[in-house]
């Protein structure tokens, strides 16, 4: 099956799909309203439209590729063509926005929804693409076997793995730029030429990259296989690793999925459920009784915010109390709250009743033994009654990243203190 393909929007990603399809000889139709950008597309087979209408009259396969925030306007303007557009597929190209909004503007549209990235244009791009074939298979399996001569397709049912994977392989190539920067400036640092610079880092990346996608050994063991005891290697890791270097990109990760998120539901005009909030805490003690710390983390759509603290004297039980007790009191309106300790004292301090029981026997242990850190266990159950809040454990100095966080936050705080 040939088919005709029209572009409106040739920005960066739209100019990177048509120099990736150029290739395949096909006739391209391309409208924008910046002029300077028009100019640049001399091939042969490459067609500048004069306005919508004809852009869509030549057209079979439409790749809708502007920014989200011009989508609706665009998809109005297009609505205006009533029969001319029934048996158009609409490739969309934009972060954030679902399937629902284009269908509220043009109820009867055909759209594959697709979620490329730049490398793609060099035919080592990642495209992430709805698996939703509907009544325009031939069309559907077209746009695909299109993209999959720039790089890797993947296709996913669940819409809502969009916004993770908008982040990663979308956004991803931005936080890889920054890294081959950043060895790319050590480089001219140390008296390297700039040009000769940029090819090392980037060889270094495309290999490595390439090497850990042919190798199923785990990421960890890779690692492990650069770096020998005692030798370079190892102390540049061990600079990463202190600099928390997989939480940041973890962070970066983040970050943009939730932005994806946050910006479907502006266009669909509704706002995110704010009251469900995800606290992570921990405490530390030097010596125990000592110096200690305490650190929560709170986390609400797509927010976070840290939270610590210092005490000259103290136990690791008090600081384990305080870092809940904190986290909750930053809370601005009740709230669903999920909280989550690696103290099994506190944890079971709520989920086995113990505070209860205390309260009802007027904050008084069988056997009349004292209850330590008395006035945290009281305002603690006040917050309990304020907010929803499930409580749970987690394994201390495992594989939990924000209970790790809220370790190195709490012992940071010691240190600064002491």
């Amino acid at each position: 099956m040939t088919k005709t393909l029209g572009f409106i929007g040739a920005g960066n990603m739209g100019r990177a799909l048509i120099n990736g399809i150029k290739n395949e000889k096909l006739i391209i139709h391309i409208l924008d309203s910046d002029k300077k950008k028009l100019s640049e597309f001399k091939d042969e087979n490459l067609y500048i439209a004069d306005n919508l209408k004809e852009l869509l009259e030549k057209s079979d396969i439409i790749f809708l590729s502007i920014k989200p925030q011009g989508m609706e306007g665009l998809l109005k303007d297009i609505s205006e063509y009533g029969d001319l557009i029934k048996d158009k597929v609409f490739v969309i190209i934009a972060a954030g926005l679902k399937k629902e909004f284009y269908k509220r503007i043009i109820k009867d549209i055909k759209i594959i929804r697709t979620m490329p990235n730049m490398p793609l244009s060099i035919g080592l791009g990642v495209t992430t693409v709805l698996l939703d074939r509907e009544d325009f298979a031939d069309e559907y399996d077209f746009v695909i076997d299109l993209l999959k001569n720039m790089g890797l397709v993947q296709e996913v049912e669940d819409e809502s793995l969009f916004d993770v994977l908008t982040a990663v392989a979308g956004s991803g190539p931005a936080f890889v730029f920054s890294f081959i920067r950043a060895l790319e400036d050590s480089l001219v640092k140390e008296g390297i030429d700039k040009e000769d610079a940029r090819q090392v880092a980037s060889m270094t990346l495309i290999g490595s990259a390439s090497y850990a996608k042919e190798n199923p050994m785990d990421l960890s063991l890779l690692i492990d296989s650069i770096c020998s005891p005692q030798g370079t290697s190892i102390e540049g890791v061990k600079v990463l690793e202190a600099n928390n270097f997989e939480d940041i990109i973890k962070k970066a990760v983040k970050a943009s999925k939730d932005r994806s998120r946050e910006m479907s539901l502006d266009f669909l005009g509704e706002k995110p459920e704010c009251s469900d909030v995800d606290i992570y805490t921990d405490g530390a003690c030097r010596f125990n009784p000592g110096p200690g710390g305490y650190a929560a983390i709170l986390m609400a759509c797509g927010k976070e915010k840290e939270i610590t603290g210092f005490k000259q004297h103290t136990t690791n039980n008090e600081m384990e109390l305080k870092a809940a007790l904190e986290g909750l009191k930053a809370l601005k309106r009740p709230s669903k709250v999920t909280l989550y300790s690696d103290s099994a004292y506190l944890v079971n301090g709520f989920n086995l009743g113990w505070v209860s029981s205390w309260s009802k026997n007027g904050w008084t242990r069988p056997k009349n033994e004292p209850i330590k850190n008395l006035e945290l266990w009281q305002e603690l159950f006040e917050m309990n009654k304020v907010h929803s809040i499930t409580w749970v454990k987690v394994k201390g100095h495992a594989d939990n990243e924000y209970n790790n966080r809220c370790d190195r936050l709490a012992n940071q705080a010691i240190l600064e203190n002491t």
